[in-house]
């Protein structure tokens, strides 16, 4: 790994080198600073900066960096801004060289009622909206106004368009007829495995530490790769180095505590964690589910040009689903007692651990570089159980005794070790260059026990190391950003990715957009959804002496501004999928020979309203989608073609907040999803084996299909309704006083508002009860609302 270090420090200085050289030679030089919060300190993304009487601007990138280029000697006035922030006007005297802006901090203002939006400004963004396609961002004000996503980010991506749950207790999600493993999810730049809390089926990050999420859903550019679907950047805030702020919030499910300080000169620290108790749960499984999580970040601005943070994340999830009792009051509603001997359980023990080291190093006014050398695992141990045992009275008088049994164990490690760094480069004012280099070395570790039988186990070492860059070029209306990536995973041949964005703005305020990549991944997830009763973990396979998964986009868009406030867009897309991978658990040989190779596509439309309207803010989405998939040779729906499994043709979903008073929120949000494809058992096939202990012959029956998804599940309708109150008076208040807090909230949510519609997310075969013979009993868990309640204290 030594040498490998440093031939990436050597590749980062000839490159830089090489990206001056033009501007040394010429007269222009370059502007460029952060911008921050006067009080926290906090880098601000997407603030505008704005030569005043020049056509010149540029926009706060995610580390809350600009950069602007093309100035001659002379003076120059800028003019900074941000929602919520006071303008601020700032001189700069260029003589023979560009300047660093070390002290641009603005100053936080109350908006009033009309600018009161959960809506995120545009511009405040992680990549480059100004190019890129199909790029969606979520702040953490947009994830609190939904209100069953209990402020979890993985909850509230599900209510974008595009984005579509998988199971329903499952934490996974799809984009665009993508397998849920081909998602990266990114924290502060670190590749998260596994990002889910699965005592909830919501995410492991805390949105008390979220600054900005960034979901980039196809077409996005040559600094990612290894994930073939979409790109979810987390960045997580650095804390307070000027006082202490906080955030206490229990709630009838979880508890949660947020506190940022100054840490020395310069230097500020944040600590946060949740603890979830699973009341209702624990009683009703007969269970002890819990789960944590900590964020621990430290920062210290060395000096005007350097920046040093070092951030750690660790999670814990046990969670143990015992069904037995529910199902003898299931056999009790029915009249029945065939559920008496009726064993179902699952145990879940999931522990996640990031850590990373970032440099942020200003070389010039026009040269920032990145460097970050990050840890990042997960570590799964599952258990899934059926024992089901039946007796049935046979003719002569005698008793028929039959046993359903099922007990499986997945066990799955990843270990993800890495150095990445990145350098941008404002060649000219039309000219930005971004190119970077990232080394991976992996440890995967997976065993697989099937009914009590060892289906092996196996370890792999992979290493990668790709380089990227890619060149931004805007002339006039016109912009385009051409870019590679270059990739070589465990010592094979080198694979090279284009990836191609473009955007024209024309009058009306209309701009259009299109977008190309080609994307390759070299890490699977194998689907297990047949042998545990939903799966909600990825459990990664590296491919080995196979070619990587790869997926091709061809994106094409247009956004209109209708107002200051308010925006629509339309997004065509067409994914083609030359080469995708399926792992089979039912194929009883080795780890290798369960791999099926496929092809498949996805192609839909995307509409999307978002903004604001006097008092109230939001969005609405409508979708079009299709999927297919096809494994020629294997016997996954007899090598043909069928519609991908988590497909939907139509979704819509609203999420709007009304701003009452400045104090009084209500929010609420509706989705409908078209029904999904699924499995349905249509056959009962008898398994015949003779006893000669007994002289007896017996059989157990096993429903089966002949076809892959061959039914459509019912639409799913969901309403909530929440509502968020700031105490201004009465115990709320003096409780705040108390303690001293700034501001003190109440937060009351009402799920499944529409109850008496039930969402059936399973359909299972009756098993025989009498009367129900040939049918279908479906299963949901909408059956009544529910009602929660919260108090945060803000200091």
């Amino acid at each position: 790994m030594k040498n490998n270090v440093i031939n990436i420090y050597k590749f980062l200085i000839l490159f830089i080198l090489l990206s001056l050289s033009p501007a040394m030679k010429g007269q222009l030089m370059t502007i460029s600073g952060y911008v921050s919060d006067v009080h926290t300190r906090e880098t601000l993304i997407g603030a505008t900066i704005q030569v005043k009487g020049d056509h010149k601007a540029a926009i706060t990138d995610g580390n809350g960096f600009f950069s602007l280029a093309g100035f001659r000697k002379g003076e120059y006035t800028l003019v900074i801004s941000h929602l919520g922030y006071a303008p601020e006007e700032v001189d700069v005297d260029l003589e023979n060289r560009g300047v660093v802006l070390t002290s641009i901090h603005l100053t936080p203002v109350p908006l009033s009622l009309e600018e009161v939006s959960i809506v995120a400004p545009r511009g405040n963004e992680v990549a480059d909206r100004t190019v890129e396609a199909s790029h969606i961002q979520l702040t953490p004000k947009m994830i609190q106004s939904i209100p069953t996503a209990g402020k979890d980010v993985f909850a509230a991506v599900k209510y974008l368009p595009g984005i579509d749950r998988t199971e329903p207790f499952s934490p996974l999600y799809t984009v665009r007829g993508g397998d849920p493993g081909e998602n990266a999810v990114m924290l502060d730049g670190v590749m998260i495995y596994n990002p889910y809390h699965s005592s909830i089926t919501s995410g492991i990050f805390n949105t008390m530490t979220i600054k900005n999420v960034d979901l980039l859903v196809g077409g996005f550019g040559a600094e990612y790769g290894g994930r073939n679907s979409s790109v979810m950047y987390i960045t997580t805030i650095d804390g307070n180095p000027n006082e202490l702020h906080g955030e206490i919030e229990p709630s009838t499910f979880y508890s949660k505590l947020f506190l940022e300080f100054p840490a020395g000169k310069n230097a500020s620290m944040m600590i946060a964690g949740r603890y979830l108790y699973d009341i209702v749960s624990n009683f009703i499984f007969q269970t002890r589910n819990y789960f944590y999580d900590v964020n621990l970040s430290y920062t210290n601005r060395i000096n005007d040009r350097n920046r040093i943070t070092l951030k750690y994340f660790e999670s814990k999830d046990y969670t143990g689903y015992n069904f037995n009792t529910f199902y003898r009051y299931f056999g009790n509603t029915f009249n029945t007692d065939i559920y008496d001997n009726f064993e179902l359980e699952q145990r879940n023990d999931w522990k996640n651990r990031a850590g990373t080291l970032i440099h942020k190093l200003i070389v010039s006014p026009g040269v920032y570089v990145r460097t970050q050398a990050y840890y990042s695992s997960h570590c799964s141990k599952n258990y899934s159980g059926l024992d089901f045992q039946l007796a049935l009275p046979e003719d002569d008088g005698d008793t028929l005794q039959m046993e359903w049994q099922s007990k499986n164990h997945l066990g799955s490690e990843i270990v993800d070790m890495g150095l990445k760094s990145a350098v941008s480069v404002k060649l000219a004012n039309f000219s930005e260059l971004h190119a970077g280099v990232e080394y991976n070395n992996f440890a995967f570790r997976n065993n697989i026990v099937i009914n009590d039988i060892d289906n092996g186990s196996f370890s792999r070492y992979p290493l990668l190391i790709a380089f990227f860059a890619e060149d931004k070029i805007t002339a006039g209306r016109f912009s385009v950003r051409p870019g590679v990536r270059i990739t070589n995973y465990n010592k094979g041949q080198w694979l090279v990715e284009p990836r191609f964005n473009a955007a024209i703005q024309l009058p009306g305020r209309i701009r259009l957009k299109l977008a190309y990549g080609e994307y390759l991944q070299y890490i699977i997830s194998m689907n297990s959804a047949e042998i545990e009763m939903t799966q909600i973990v990825d459990y990664y396979y590296p491919l080995w002496d196979k070619e990587p998964s790869k997926s091709v986009h061809y994106i094409a868009g247009v956004e209109k501004s209708l107002g200051p406030s308010l925006f629509v867009s339309l997004d065509g897309y067409y994914k083609e999928i030359p080469r995708v991978y399926a792992f089979d658990m039912n194929n009883y040989y080795g780890f290798s020979e369960r791999v099926q190779q496929g092809t498949g596509n996805a192609y839909g439309l995307e509409l999307l309203v978002n903004g604001k309207v006097r008092n109230v803010s939001g969005w609405m989405s409508y979708s079009y989608a299709r999927a297919t998939r096809q494994f020629p040779g294997s016997e996954i729906n007899d090598g043909k073609a069928y519609d991908f499994d988590y497909t939907r043709p139509h979704t819509f979903k609203t999420v709007l907040t009304y701003q009452m008073t400045p104090a009084f929120a209500l929010n609420t949000s509706l989705v409908f999803l078209s029904g999904n494809k699924r499995s349905i058992e249509n056959t009962l096939q008898s398994y015949y084996y003779y006893d000669p202990v007994s002289n007896r012959t017996a059989f157990f029956p096993l429903y089966t299909t002949n076809k892959k998804n061959n039914a459509r599940m019912p639409p799913v309708i969901n309403l909530d309704l929440g509502i968020r109150k700031e105490l201004l008076t009465g115990f709320g208040k003096d409780l705040a006083d108390f303690f001293k807090a700034d501001e003190s909230y109440a937060t009351v949510t009402i799920r499944n508002i529409l109850f008496l519609y039930r969402n059936a997310e399973f359909f299972i075969p009756s098993g025989g009860l009498p009367g129900y013979e040939d049918k279908y009993i479906p299963f949901g868990s909408n059956y009544l609302p529910s009602v929660g309640f919260s108090y945060t204290l803000k200091f």
